[in-house]
């Protein structure tokens, strides 16, 4: 018992508090944490040998006989500091233990038959020569090789009784596991070969260590009187943890650290890995730098908008889910709006597009392209000059425009000095920057014309043989029923142009437009797979299934992308602010004297309808909408996370988070509301069945809380005295405290049963009061 003179508050500025394990009282108990017994430190040593082995093992198969002869002395020099830690004797012990085994490590590595030979020739001929060479070059390298070996033994020495020191009394390995993994991961760009088990074995060490650590730091926890004489009841004296079965647990660690440790190798068996992307050390650091470039904003985005917005397929398997940005992309001058005509393909092979390998000829800027373009026959049209203003430097290659380009007037570039190199695909129609060199604007002069539907109607078929092979092709593998849908929408038309709205018309009314689709099963055609399964998807779905079916009524179609027209900006007649999500593809449809004319199947496109599509088929309410973007903004960010373990590795990603967890968990632990709710929590759960400790130790925060609010308690002043002195104006407030305090006294003074509903009751009393004190 205690004395009711006698103070549970500490004197002086030493008051500590804490929850340790599930008990702890205020200023009267503290825990003491020692090195533990001879059992305990092999417990812990052993995976920290594991960790240390981990920085030789993989330089095994490195070097000659004399770097494996280096390797084991090293090895030797480490196993002989952890066997000296493992002891508690004094260092003056150790010291001379440890020169010798200097002397004999080294005799051994430079091949002399007797250490004291080694020591000899050491001290007499190469230790003078080292320091006068040194002395006279302060060069590292003009030391011999036996001074450099010693300074290696002894700098591998501290590391390796610092590591194991760390372990043995602060119990963390953290900062020196992530750290092995991040030098194994620079080893294997270094070494060109995988050393994917020994990272899986530091993990596994980490853990093991860790596991320990924790066990043995429950294992340990005394509780001690705050002075002499303290009488303290036995249960809180020995703690609950105190007849812990150490090697009982030790073993369930090394299972769930197996297991843990285990699960990417078993996944390997069941799925074959990934090639990755094959980074080197330097190629990671410029990247690294790159991004920290375009952080501060000195550098030039990599990646065109069309890419983020998903509209660029060249190379690619049609039909992955897409997220609109809304952000802007560039601002264009125009006096009408168009479309902005980017790339155009040609050949479709039942899963992507591509474009045939073409002759561009060069042209200067400024030159009238007027001879060049248009190659097709057409009509002329309307002469408009477009500029165009992106919002960041922006690399690009083939020139964004709305019509066919006949000059370019201007081009900016913000950093990059001299003439730009311009080339001209006169198939496709399109100019190109060469070089993908970023750019801030350009302007140009384009030829835009819009045929008349009757000049459409009475178009002839005469198409030139070479346009039919460029424009007609199709894969052989293309199932019938896509060719039996294509005879079957444009029965009743009479012309080209009757054939081509029949088809677009259909698409549009038949088919719901949505983000949310997938690449199509291997081996199925993404056109078909569209048709008849899904039934749903975007501008790349719409426009590429219009194509296929033109081509197999034997009508020249390609595949265009681009940008749609944006949106007006208030307040002018002229400018228009496109966005990244106005990325878009359409189809281009061959008209013999005409030209190429554009149509787009995509529902909700058009000139008639400048903003942009629903999400859905329907308009659908405004809260689908706002849920709609919150999955596609999570679905892009889960995308943007799988992406960054395919450029630095699972196994580095795997390490980087080892070590960025733990501090985030310390940072947030430190937070004193989080700690409280924290451990709050962990009470919770077993309030119900603990002891008086666990009521003692609920009511840790609470004391600590009022005597921050109301100052230390004096000594020989009771708990209930120090309630009761208390100058709290709410009455019902200090009801509650004066409660509280008999609560105390019976939790810690009195040895008699209490009930579930009693604890459960004393814990939210206790939670009240620390939230009216924070």
């Amino acid at each position: 018992m205690i004395e009711p003179g006698s103070s549970p508050v500490r004197d002086g500025g030493h008051r500590k508090t804490g929850i340790s394990g599930a008990w702890s009282v205020p200023h009267i108990f503290v825990s003491r944490l020692s090195h533990g017994t001879l059992l305990h430190r092999i417990l812990i040593t052993l995976p920290v040998m594991g960790l240390l082995s981990e920085w030789l093992l993989p330089l095994r198969d490195a070097g000659d006989m004399g770097g494996h002869l280096m390797l084991q002395t090293l090895f030797i020099w480490a196993l002989f500091l952890l066997l000296q830690g493992l002891f508690t004797l004094r260092g003056w012990v150790w010291l001379p233990l440890n020169a010798v085994l200097v002397v004999w490590l080294c005799a051994r590595l430079f091949e002399y038959s007797h250490p004291l030979a080694w020591l000899t020739d050491y001290a007499s001929d190469i230790l003078p020569g080292d320091v006068s060479v040194f002395g006279n070059a302060w060069e590292f390298t003009a030391l011999s090789q036996e001074t450099r070996t010693i300074i290696l033994l002894v700098g591998w020495a501290i590391m390796v009784s610092a590591v194991h020191m760390l372990a043995l009394y602060r119990r963390t390995v953290w900062l020196f596991g992530g750290s092995t993994l991040v030098y194994l991961a620079v080893l294997e760009s270094a070494l060109e070969e995988s050393i994917y088990r020994d990272m899986l074995r530091a993990v596994l060490y980490i853990l093991l260590a860790q596991g320990m650590m924790l066990i043995l730091k429950l294992k340990q926890e005394t509780v001690e009187g705050s002075y002499s004489g303290t009488d303290i009841p036995e249960p809180v004296r020995s703690g609950r943890l105190s007849g812990l079965p150490v090697l009982r647990w030790s073993l369930v660690v090394l299972l769930a650290s197996c297991l843990i440790a285990g699960i990417p190798r078993v996944g390997g068996v069941f799925s074959e890995p990934s090639a990755g992307v094959g980074l080197t050390v330097s190629e990671m650091a410029e990247r690294l730098t790159g991004w920290g470039d375009r952080i501060w904003g000195n550098a030039e985005p990599s990646i065109p908008a069309s890419q983020v917005a998903g509209y660029a397929s060249q190379g690619k398997d049609l039909g992955g889910p897409l997220t609109l940005n809304d952000a802007l992309y560039f601002t264009a001058q125009s006096p009408e709006p168009t479309y902005w005509r980017g790339d155009t393909y040609n050949r479709y092979d039942g899963r992507k597009w591509d474009v045939d390998p073409s002759i561009r000829k060069p042209v200067k800027l400024s030159e009238d392209l007027s001879d060049i373009l248009p190659y097709w026959e057409r009509p002329n049209g309307d002469r408009l000059v477009q500029t165009l203003t992106f919002e960041q430097d922006t690399p690009i290659q083939t020139v964004l425009s709305g019509g066919l380009i006949t000059r370019v007037k201007e081009m900016h570039f913000s950093k990059e000095r001299g003439t730009p190199r311009l080339a001209v695909d006169r198939l496709s129609e399109t100019l190109s920057l060469q070089g993908e060199r970023a750019v801030s604007g350009y302007t140009i002069e384009t030829l835009y014309h819009q045929p008349e539907e009757q000049s459409l109607r009475s178009a002839t078929d005469n198409d030139p043989e070479y346009l039919k092979q460029m424009y007609l092709q199709l894969p052989e593998q293309l199932p019938f029923r896509v060719r039996d849908l294509a005879r079957e929408i444009t029965l009743d038309a009479v012309n080209r142009y009757e054939m081509a709205k029949a088809i677009e018309s259909y698409l549009e009314q038949n088919y719901t437009y949505s983000l949310q689709t997938s690449v199509p099963p291997e081996g199925r055609d993404f056109t078909d797979y569209f048709l008849f399964d899904t039934k749903e998807g975007y501008c790349v779905h719409f426009a590429t299934t219009m194509t296929v079916l033109l081509r197999s009524e034997g009508i020249p179609a390609r595949y265009v992308t681009g940008f749609a027209p944006g949106e007006r900006v208030a307040g002018t007649l002229d400018r228009y602010e496109v966005a990244q999500k106005n990325a878009h593809a359409w189809v281009e449809v061959f008209f013999s004297g005409q030209g190429w004319v554009m149509f787009d199947p995509t529902p909700g496109f058009g000139f008639e309808q400048m903003s942009t599509p629903p999400l859905a088929g329907d308009s659908g309410s405004a809260g689908l909408k706002y849920w709609n973007s919150l999955w596609n903004s999570m679905i892009f960010g889960v995308v943007k996370v799988l992406f960054l373990i395919a450029a630095i590795g699972p196994v580095m990603f795997g390490g980087v988070l080892l070590l960025v967890l733990p501090i985030l968990v310390a940072v947030m632990y430190q937070i004193p509301t989080v700690r409280e709710s924290l451990a709050f929590m962990r009470m919770a759960r077993t309030i119900a069945v603990s002891g008086r400790e666990g009521l003692v130790a609920a009511s840790v925060w609470v004391w600590d809380k009022l005597q921050r609010r109301f100052g230390e308690l004096e000594r020989g002043q009771t708990m209930r005295q120090y309630v009761n002195a208390l100058s709290i104006a709410d009455a019902e407030f200090r009801a509650e405290l004066e409660q509280f305090a008999q609560r105390w006294e019976r939790a810690a003074y009195h040895d008699e049963p209490w009930s579930r509903t009693e604890k459960v009751l004393f814990l939210r009393q206790c939670i009240r009061i620390v939230k009216k004190l924070a």
